[in-house]
């Protein structure tokens, strides 16, 4: 059972002159008793300290410890240090108690890094945790989420219910996902209790069984329901239908779902990383972000033994083309106090859709309506907005002031406050949403006041918008006397006269929950649509596109990096392409723009902006580069303006001013990317095919009940195989073989953080390989005497085996969870040689790099198996290109070949030749490649 905190009164207790150590529970003088309590709690801290390593591994998984960071954590797993925090206020800045600044009189000492983790006091388990950051520490931990199907202990005869056996429902589960139409149905069915399978265990017959037995399938899951709104316009009342889902009923159903129960994060919670020479802040999940705690401090401390939680929300909504002509407004909403990795997926916990915003369609021309007749069409449009969102979104409006209690999964009784803490919108979407005016207002940003002619400066501040500000702003108009008197302060604020939905919802202001965007504001925004458009256009000017294209097309390959052939003459559509163009561009263009070139610096900086606004584990110290390099960004944009008339006031530019506060407020910026609802559109696409068109939505919403519904007992079926398969593991039963692992004698070394794959023949000795190699690669030659003086020891009978690819296992700086590079060489890897790079541990400083030439594995006549990296050095090299971005970094590989054991290689890296010269042997870093070997070149870590 969870701790509760430590009774205030306990603290008062005095026996005469003597007080009682909550720590070790004895008497003390009072004279010193603070010194002792200061160094009975680092004692108390450090005795725990191997219970946490070694026990950890049943605590829940989070987002980027993979542990669960929720407060109210129901396992005694993770030991509980501290329990005396009191304070209510976000704290800016923290210490560790004093515990780093008294030496403990004895006893082992905490890590040397660590992660602290300080529920908010009204947490049901308010004490605070630390977790070893030590690789070693971490790979007792568990793997990271990937979707919410804990092992329950099912018991059930017939999880397949409501369908009459296992092979009727996974027949419907194969049609409903494979969205197959009634005609085939039948068909297939037809033959299945024919002539095509003998003794076949269907009992559906046709496609009207499959109906029916869908129908009651239906019932497990939120359904949809059906509303209608009426809005005038021009003197005409419109009337709109549409389907939704209940979000109460559906958060009721995900907080009683057991195999969602040890992955709710109920409570807010601080968290800081921690070394012996500092402590930071992080930010990650929205429950380590200010506004979760905000919302935590303002409900009721659980004096009654009833927690109060906040249930925070993330709503999306987007427009998305089904047809060439035909568009889709699907509204999705998911569970912010579950794990990205949960709630970001489409299995259980997942995203649900609540339906689809009916389409408003333009009764006429826009290029021949006046001005006042364009607004007012705006005006109906966020009418429409406003009060179907207001009907979906009605079950909420009473709890989220007052709460509503609920027994949970974990059995544990709460106070539950739903809220919208996050919206995901592009620039449209947003102004519909929030009742604002649109891109051309004079004052168009949804999150504050700035002028439509100062959207270009990012790095100032401007009034912000909130419920209260603009709830005035309205009750201002309604009492204003003339119609030009309203519409001047309307356009003085850029605001529609209408009402908020949300306004009078508890922890949902809808222009603070408005969250920064990297998907449109970024990789189909800035980048994309300007700042790509005018470097395109600069090099046509110059007669350069070809040469970008032909550059662009040699440029080295690296796993998961889009390489691109054509890159000047296909028009790209996804932002992932635009950001692997944006990782690349720097050395194919350097040599194409004139010296000094402030495009060169302003996508250099654009580039450092990009890479940090997307890190998912945030400090305090990169919000500081972040707000540093975007005034280096601002700068060279106003640069351009001046070199090439390039207009930064748009509103994607100006959404930077607020990237940082969303992140403080609500975590790192990928827990309200659009990218994860973006798969709804394809999902929505697939759908409308499979409809008439006709009443489309009703059609569509249908297909979603049924995927929903094999889904649910998709997992219930799993789930109770995996426990008869737990079950029967307990009793020794005999188990299937994974065939998909076999074993041989030929097994990888006991190697820690690396496994060799692509092995090149069979076992040999080093003098075969340089008699068989020497004469195609000068690095084979004396390849056995070196060997052998590399390994120090005189092996007359030593065996070795080449490999052409090596997988290694990292910590990453950016959240100190395990990644992995893969690496290459390969004379001929899809018809071309590749030899990748790596990072080498050594005392140089700064970063080393290393080419790998050849992978070989050692067996020793000890039996000892050693594993060999053939490497070429890199040097600091001399030649500067024309213009020297920030962070450049010029080397120059050497000719002559080294080994190094493959304990010293950190992880991979990137290197581009500076020009296309056949052995050209200078190259520049590319630290652009991920966000790890961005703050590991630069030495931001």
């Amino acid at each position: 059972m969870a701790r509760r905190p430590v009774n205030k009164s306990i603290k008062k207790r005095t026996e005469d002159s003597y007080r009682k150590c909550r720590y070790c529970s004895t008497n003390r003088d009072a004279r010193g008793f603070d010194k002792h309590v200061a160094a009975c709690k680092i004692w108390f801290a450090a005795q725990n300290e191997n219970h946490v390593i070694h026990n950890h591994a049943n605590a829940s998984t989070s987002s980027t410890l993979n542990v669960l960071e929720t407060a109210d954590q129901q396992t005694d797993d993770l030991v509980p240090l501290l329990s005396d925090s009191s304070s209510e206020a976000v704290p800016q800045s923290s210490s560790l108690d004093g515990l780093h600044f008294i030496s403990a009189p004895y006893g082992p000492q905490l890590p040397e890094e660590y992660i602290k983790i300080i529920p908010h006091p009204h947490s049901l388990d308010s004490t605070t945790v630390i977790i070893p950051l030590s690789l070693e520490s971490l790979r007792t931990m568990p793997g990271k989420i990937t979707q919410a199907s804990n092992v329950l202990d099912n018991s059930a005869e017939r999880p397949w219910a409501p369908f009459l056996n296992l092979a009727d429902f996974e027949y419907t589960e194969t049609a409903v996902n494979g969205l197959l139409s009634k005609k085939t149905v039948d068909k297939q069915l037809s033959g299945f209790n024919s002539r095509w399978a003998i003794g076949s265990h269907l009992s559906i017959k046709n496609s009207k069984d499959m109906e029916a037995a869908l129908a009651m399938a239906c019932e497990y899951i939120v359904k949809f329901k059906s509303d209608t709104v009426s809005v005038e316009y021009q003197g005409i009342v419109h009337k709109f239908d549409f389907e939704y889902r209940d979000p109460w009923e559906w958060i009721l159903a995900l907080i009683h779902d057991e195999s969602l129960a040890p992955l709710c994060m109920w409570n807010s919670v601080q968290k800081f990383h921690c070394t012996r020479e500092k402590e930071e802040r992080v930010i990650d999940e929205p429950n380590t972000g200010d506004s979760w705690w905000k919302a935590d401090s303002s409900l009721p401390e659980s004096m009654d033994g009833f927690p109060h939680c906040y249930i925070p929300l993330h709503f999306w909504l987007d427009k998305g083309m089904v047809t060439r002509r035909v568009k889709k407004f699907p509204m999705v909403l998911r569970p912010v106090w579950l794990p990205r990795q949960v709630r970001n997926a489409s299995g259980n916990g997942g995203g649900l859709l609540l339906g689809y915003m009916p389409v408003i369609e333009d009764p006429s021309d826009p290029s021949d309506r006046s001005a006042a007749e364009t607004l007012g069409f705006a005006q109906f449009k966020r009418e429409v907005y406003q009060k179907i969102l207001g009907r979906v979104f009605r079950t909420l409006k009473r709890r989220s002031r007052y709460g509503e209690a609920h027994c949970c999964a974990d059995k544990v009784y709460r106070i539950l406050y739903p809220g919208i803490l996050i919206e995901s919108q592009d620039g449209e979407e947003a102004s519909y949403f929030c009742a604002c005016r649109a891109a051309l207002a004079n004052y168009p940003c949804p999150k504050c006041l700035v002028p439509k002619d100062e959207l270009h400066h990012v790095s100032k501040n401007f009034p912000i918008r909130t419920s209260e500000s603009m709830r005035a702003v309205i009750q201002e108009v309604s009492m204003a006397p003339t119609k030009a008197k309203k519409d001047k302060i309307l356009q003085d604020h850029g605001l529609h006269d209408i009402e908020h939905f949300l306004w009078d919802f508890r922890f949902s202001d809808p222009y603070k929950a408005l969250s920064y965007d990297t998907l449109h504001s970024d990789d189909l925004g800035k980048w994309g649509k300007h700042i790509w458009e005018l470097l395109l256009q600069v090099l046509e000017d110059l007669g350069m596109k070809g040469t970008l294209t032909k550059s662009m097309g040699a440029f080295p390959r690296w796993n998961g990096l889009k390489h691109f052939y054509n890159v000047t003459t296909i028009k790209f559509t996804d932002g992932q392409s635009f950001y692997d163009i944006l990782k690349c561009i720097l050395p194919c263009i350097v040599g194409l723009l004139p010296k000094d070139s402030a495009l060169i610096h302003c996508i250099r900086a654009y580039q450092c902006y990009r890479i940090l606004v997307g890190l998912h584990c945030m400090t305090e110290s990169r919000i500081k580069k972040l707000k540093s390099v975007l005034k280096d960004y601002e700068k060279y944009c106003m640069l351009l303006t001046q070199k090439y008339g390039k207009n930064f006031d748009f509103l994607k530019q100006h959404g930077c001013t607020h990237v940082a506060n969303d992140i403080m407020d609500k975590g790192t910026t990928d827990n309200f990317s659009t990218r994860p609802g973006e798969g709804f559109q394809q999902e929505a696409a697939q759908a409308y095919a499979q409809t008439n068109g006709k009443n489309a939505e009703h059609q569509m919403v249908k297909i979603d009940e049924r995927q929903e519904a094999v889904a649910f007992i998709r997992m219930t079926i799993d789930n109770a195989q995996e426990a008869l398969r737990i079950k029967n593991q307990d009793l020794n039963l005999d188990l299937e073989l994974d065939l998909d692992n076999p074993t041989g004698d030929d097994g990888p070394a006991t190697e820690y953080t690396w496994k060799f794959g692509s092995p090149e023949g069979r076992r040999t000795t080093s003098r075969v390989l340089e008699a068989n190699l020497t004469p195609l690669n000068r690095d084979y030659s004396s390849f056995d005497q070196r060997l052998r003086a590399f390994i120090a020891n005189n092996l007359p009978q030593d065996t070795t085996r080449r490999f052409k690819c090596v997988y290694l296992t990292y910590q990453s700086v950016v959240d100190w969870t395990e990644e992995q590079d893969i690496m290459r060489c390969n004379p001929n890897f899809h018809g071309r040689p590749r030899y990748d790079c790596a990072i080498i541990n050594d005392d140089a400083p700064g970063v080393t790099v290393a080419r790998i030439q050849d992978l070989i594995r050692c067996w020793l006549p000890s039996g000892k198996i050693v594993d060999i990296a053939l490497m070429h050095g890199f040097s600091a090299g001399k030649w500067r290109p024309k213009t020297i971005w920030k962070g450049c970094r010029v080397i120059e590989e050497d000719r002559s070949s080294s080994f190094m054991l493959m304990q010293y290689v950190i992880r991979g890296a990137l290197v581009c030749p500076v020009s296309q010269r056949k052995g050209e042997l200078r190259n520049y870093i590319i630290d652009s490649i991920d966000s790890d070997m961005f703050l590991r070149v630069n030495g931001w870590e």
